[in-house]
């Protein structure tokens, strides 16, 4: 027994410094990484903080189909559920929220996102709407009454996850079951539980760990929370799971802005002019972060005009940097995928690295030795 659990404590801190590790790889990675990446990542991060908070929220769809509602070519849903936030409503709490983001990037794309959002009304929306932005407000308090912790992420996340366990707003609830009569028969009705919101706490969570100094990047974290380990707090495998977790929204958040980088490498096919006096760059950045939109949306976003829209598309589809496909007749733009890494030229001046980088880089690194040293 106690060698089984020296095993299990083990685990549970290697997978700790991996998570440690892995949140310090994605915060140097984006201390270097070139504007033009951070603006298409932040576009792939608010797009995942919208689908994982409507998933969570009980709504069932694929990724295309978002892109096809939040264009308004479509409903989100065959099948609406009336007992949870609708979608469209939840989507404007969010980013109103994001607008207010610490993190410049994506405060700056929320603000742009909130015109774009062309889905179709919501029913019975003045009640979830107000219902999103009081959870949104509920889960801000709950932070804020958080412990101070030591500095540790992972010490932190316990402390979030004791919380929740504990709070009547945020746990799961359970399913229930309602008896009535038909004539002379007993029947029992089964009401689902409620999801519970925890989408809320992930999209300010960033916000409280960047203030407290824990994360270098206020970024949201939906997905962060998992429900199976609010439970049974002496489990030795609930510290690897939620280790575990972390190390995986790292990693996962850290391949997007791989990804984005070789992206914004595309950009350098176009002309030097184009690229400084042209919004086609900008564009290229709107739809390879956050994904296919419409011409109207665009028009929207930038405040341009339709035709000023269609030679911009004209001009990064001449380039290949663009793919469309047709929804309702409509037609969708998306950034193509970047060429095989190989493929890229290399631009030997960018390796070198000033000596305030360095300097910086030499902190980061001191830093992280910290943390890690707290995690064990």
């Amino acid at each position: 027994m106690t060698d089984s659990f020296a095993s299990g404590t083990s685990a549970a801190r290697s997978m700790e410094q991996a998570a440690v590790l892995a949140l310090g790889r994605l915060d140097g990675a984006m201390a270097y990484c070139p504007p033009a990446a951070l603006r298409i990542f932040a576009g792939r991060v608010l797009r995942d903080t919208l689908v994982g908070a409507l998933r969570q929220e009980g709504h069932a769809f694929t990724d295309s189909r978002f892109q096809a509602w939040f264009a308004g070519l479509a409903t989100l849903t065959d099948t609406l559920r009336r007992d949870v936030i609708q979608p469209r409503a939840l989507c404007e709490a969010v980013m109103i929220e994001l607008t207010h983001a610490s993190w410049a990037p994506l405060a700056d794309l929320a603000k742009l996102m909130e015109a774009a959002l062309l889905a179709p009304r919501d029913l019975e929306a003045g009640d979830t709407r107000a219902d999103a932005h009081d959870l949104i407000a509920d889960a801000r308090a709950l932070l804020s009454a958080l412990p101070s912790g030591d500095g540790s992420p992972l010490h932190a996340i316990d402390l979030l996850h004791d919380a929740v366990a504990k709070s009547p707003r945020f746990a799961p609830t359970e399913r229930s079951s309602t008896p009535f009569s038909v004539g002379a028969r007993r029947l029992t009705m089964e009401r689902a539980s409620r999801p519970s919101p925890r989408w809320a706490i992930e999209i300010v969570l960033g916000e409280t760990l960047y203030a407290k100094g824990t994360l270098r990047s206020a970024l949201p974290l939906v997905g962060l929370i998992r429900i199976d380990t609010l439970q049974d707090e002496n489990d030795e495998g609930i510290g690897y799971a939620r280790a575990t977790r972390l190390r995986d929204l790292a990693t996962t958040m850290a391949e997007h802005l791989d990804q984005a980088i070789k992206l914004a490498r595309r950009l350098d096919r176009l002309p030097a002019g184009r690229r400084s006096t042209s919004r086609a760059p900008l564009v290229f950045e709107l739809l390879a972060g956050f994904g296919a939109m419409r011409s109207t949306q665009i028009e929207h976003m930038i405040s341009a005009t339709r035709l000023g829209v269609s030679g911009m598309i004209r001009a990064l589809d001449a380039m290949g940097l663009i793919e469309r496909s047709t929804i309702a007749g409509a037609h969708l733009f998306a950034a193509g995928s970047p060429p095989p890494i190989d493929a890229l030229p290399v631009q030997e001046e960018s390796l070198a690295f000033s000596g305030e980088a360095l300097d910086e880089y030499e902190a980061s690194l001191a830093e992280l030795d910290r943390l890690l040293g707290r995690a064990t």
